[in-house]
């Protein structure tokens, strides 16, 4: 395909960024669309007035042209070259997990004869418009299915035909259904699309196969399998950042509306599926509580020893507790999912963006603080000077945020029919937007350094400490391996550490407390993934970190001698109240000793999810295997690691990210 016929495709119309487009392809080695609109950062001035007109257009053209693939036995709509671009000056959508329970019983043929019966006619007109569009796609899925002739083209033809207006009736039908959505939403430019609690949303129609004889345990499996390889499918198109960062998650487990566990047989049969592909993505998230059955336990460090990254583990009663001390109803809070990665949401009733805001990279306020203080000052002054540069730093962080719209989604989110409102514009129940901050743990070290070796051990001064953020430790080194050595760390349970990191948690939430994103109040984590992104924020940081080396990950520790109980000790002692609910990961390496000793890791995660930890993924790591798959990756074409709040091939990482997990290992192994 010519670069003048791939702007054609990137540029619907030939629009005024035509020329532009031109000259960004001409430059890629990749022409992918997707690259290609990632790298360019440009917005279309599209001949609309507004973007809800812009949507409508734009829709109504990728019904007609997108093309369908049969990925696995299910017709997935999802084409790389028909991407939709968000209308000039609106931020893309990301991290939302529609509930498909809903959109598996929804006809659009009755959502059609409730919405003329609406009062707003700009509303009503832009919904019926997508419902003709919908229509209009799966007509045209229909007759390219037909072509094809074979029998599970008839098959998928036959459910093609009874999906827009029909409940289905089986399993098969069900995975079919959802795959269809899941790919429109992709197809619209909206980012990190989350499937949800499907062992809950897909069990009547395994148990009714079941019961009819339609399918097996086995032949259930094989459904599920191939319905995970569909979504993990087109993994590089799909991916915000780093390839792999998808956003795709299935979530397991936990209560249903009536407060009875939901672990059931699809639970095990999809740990099962990720066990046995050992594949990156899609991820799994595990809801767990104290009524989480011992074999599901089993099943997901199963699944986490293969060294997947999945699930992460979420202790929903801690976090659902949270949440209705936020602001959300307590009648809303058993159906708690995750915006892509970790940051708690209400499914099927958010519209929460949980990283919408550049990460507050908290060390700059510390180096400030320190840079700025007389030499001759007490400790005290220097965390009223931190508190201050924080203030002014989180004050800048904070703006309001012009989403981009969603007619596809205010399609399936009862709220929004109801009020007659967009998706993004007061339709969905729920608004809470966040931010998170990155560096806390070499912040808490480099504070613990300057009180320990300046002020209580008179060992450093602070124009010493001045010399050493200018300098990046130069003619400092023994300071440094000083600094590096202090046994008060980031992850201790020593009550000074434990008493000085929740005190400091509680100042920067009290901060961001005082200021709303598009009205509404914000949410903050101390989870984030931009602590490799944002090493350049801040270069030296008292905690014997250098120039551009990354921060630490999440609530990790930076020390060897931490192992892993002590560090679920510490993450059980944190205070994660009033807004400090938008993610808080435990990040631990484990060397692969683990794997042999399933029993006591079990025992180790069950009783801090009785002790107060928020959240938690594990990595099973081998330093040497990281770094011989470095040097040698053809070796290695299959290794994968946790990331993020993601998992991916390590051959596909940048080298950063590589050069990041062999020291974290390296520093993990003794453990």
């Amino acid at each position: 395909m010519s670069i003048q016929s791939i702007a054609k495709k990137f540029i619907p119309n030939g629009v005024l960024e035509y020329k532009r487009c031109l000259t960004l392809l001409s430059d890629l080695n990749d022409c992918s669309i997707t690259t290609a609109f990632k790298k360019s950062h440009i917005y279309v001035s599209w001949p609309f007035e507004n973007a809800t007109t812009a949507f409508t257009h734009e829709f109504s053209s990728l019904c007609k042209t997108l093309k369908t693939s049969i990925i696995s036995g299910y017709a997935y709509p999802f084409d790389i070259w028909c991407r939709r671009i968000a209308f000039n000056g609106t931020d893309i959508i990301t991290s939302i997990t529609p509930d498909y329970s809903r959109i598996l019983d929804s006809s659009l043929k009755d959502l059609a004869y409730i919405l003329k019966k609406g009062s707003s006619k700009s509303f009503i007109k832009t919904e019926l418009s997508v419902i003709k569009s919908l229509y209009r796609l799966k007509n045209r899925i229909v007759k390219e299915l037909r072509v094809r002739g074979d029998s599970r083209s008839i098959m998928l033809c036959g459910y093609y035909n009874h999906m827009m207006d029909n409940k289905p009736e089986t399993l098969d039908e069900a995975l079919q259904k959802i795959l269809f959505y899941n790919g429109l939403f992709w197809q619209v430019n909206h980012w990190h699309n989350g499937l949800g609690r499907l062992d809950l949303v897909l069990y009547e129609y395994f148990q009714n196969d079941l019961r009819k004889g339609i399918l097996t345990r086995e032949s259930a499996k094989d459904l599920l399998c191939q319905f995970v390889l569909v979504l993990g499918e087109h993994t590089k198109q799909k991916s915000l950042s780093l390839k792999g960062d998808t956003g795709q998650y299935i979530l397991l487990g936990g209560i249903d509306q009536s407060g009875n566990n939901v672990d059931n047989e699809l639970t095990e049969l999809f740990l099962e599926v990720f066990t046995e592909l050992n594949i990156p993505d899609p991820k799994l998230i595990i809801r767990v509580n104290k009524n989480t059955s011992n074999t599901i336990w089993e099943k997901t460090i199963s699944c986490i020893t293969t060294g997947c990254g999945s699930p992460l583990i979420m202790n929903e009663a801690l976090v659902m507790e949270g949440m209705i001390k936020f602001g959300y109803k307590s009648q809303d809070v058993w159906n708690v999912g995750t915006s892509a990665c970790w940051e708690p949401l209400i499914i099927g009733k958010s519209f929460d963006q949980n990283n919408p805001l550049p990460s507050i990279t908290i060390m700059k306020s510390l180096n400030n603080a320190l840079l700025k203080s007389p030499d001759n000052c007490t400790f005290e002054d220097i965390i009223n000077r931190f508190k201050q540069e924080a203030s002014i730093q989180i004050k800048m962080s904070m703006r309001d945020v012009n989403f981009d719209v969603s007619p596809l989604y205010s399609l399936f989110f009862d709220s929004c029919v109801k009020r007659e409102k967009d998706f993004t514009k007061g339709g969905a129940d729920y608004a809470y937007h966040g931010v998170q901050i990155v560096s806390f743990p070499n912040f808490i070290n480099a504070i613990l350094n300057v009180k320990k070796y300046v002020f209580d051990d008179k060992l450093v001064t602070i124009a010493q400490c001045k010399d050493i953020l200018s300098k990046n430790f130069e003619g400092f080194n023994d300071i440094r391996e000083l600094f590096l050595s202090n046994e008060l760390k980031y992850g201790s349970t020593n009550r000074e550490v434990v008493d000085l990191t929740n005190m400091l948690m509680r100042y920067l939430s009290g901060e961001v407390a005082k200021y709303t994103i598009n009205g509404k109040k914000v949410k903050m984590g101390f989870s984030s993934p931009q602590y490799i992104t944002n090493r350049g924020v801040v270069k030296t940081s008292l905690d014997g970190r250098k120039d551009y080396e990354p921060f630490a990950v999440h609530i990790s520790p930076i020390s060897h001698s931490i192992d892993i109980q002590e560090i679920m000790d510490f993450a059980g002692s944190l205070d994660y109240r009033e807004n400090r609910l938008n993610g808080n990961v435990v990040d631990f390496i484990l060397p692969p000793s683990y794997v042999q000793n399933a029993n006591k890791l079990i025992s180790i995660l069950k009783n801090a999810m009785t002790t107060g930890v928020f959240e938690l993924q594990l990595n099973i790591l081998d330093k040497d295997t990281l770094i011989d798959a470095k040097a040698h990756p053809e070796k290695y074409p299959n290794l994968i690691v946790r990331v993020w709040g993601f998992s991916a091939y390590f051959n596909d990482l940048p080298e950063v990210y590589k050069d990041n997990l062999i020291q974290r290992a390296e520093k993990y192994n003794a453990n």
